[in-house]
């Protein structure tokens, strides 16, 4: 397995997990009686890590099948879960709520700048 497949499949694996995450978060919310469209959307973050993580995802899996526009599909999604920290931030959230958004960015980025990097064969 190549250098850049490997990257692809922790993108992969690292968006899977965080998409997981979101899903399981708005299961909760409907299911303790709040809408669908209320728990996407108040506040819109539930929305924002979705179709963050669902590119990570796609593109994480685009770049392990070899397909050159993966590493966009995933740029993309890093950029709009590095927002989703950031909007967190600017909102005045307690650190404990976007520091684990910040951490995995930085996890994100470096992964991103290794597809960047390294040659695709």
């Amino acid at each position: 397995m190549s250098v850049r497949r490997a990257i692809g499949l922790i993108l992969a694996l690292i968006g899977g997990w965080l998409f997981w995450g979101g899903v399981s978060a708005v299961n909760i919310l409907v299911n303790r009686g709040s809408s669908l469209s209320d728990a996407l959307m108040q506040p819109p973050t539930s929305l924002l890590r979705l179709l963050a993580t669902g590119l990570v995802l796609i593109g994480g899996l685009a770049v392990l099948a070899g397909k050159g526009m993966g590493r966009w599909i995933a740029l993309i999604g890093i950029l709009l879960f590095s927002l989703l920290g950031g909007l967190m931030i600017l909102a005045g959230a307690d650190s404990v709520m976007w520091a684990d958004e910040a951490v995995i960015s930085a996890v994100l980025w470096a992964l991103f700048l290794g597809l960047v990097i390294t040659k695709r064969s």
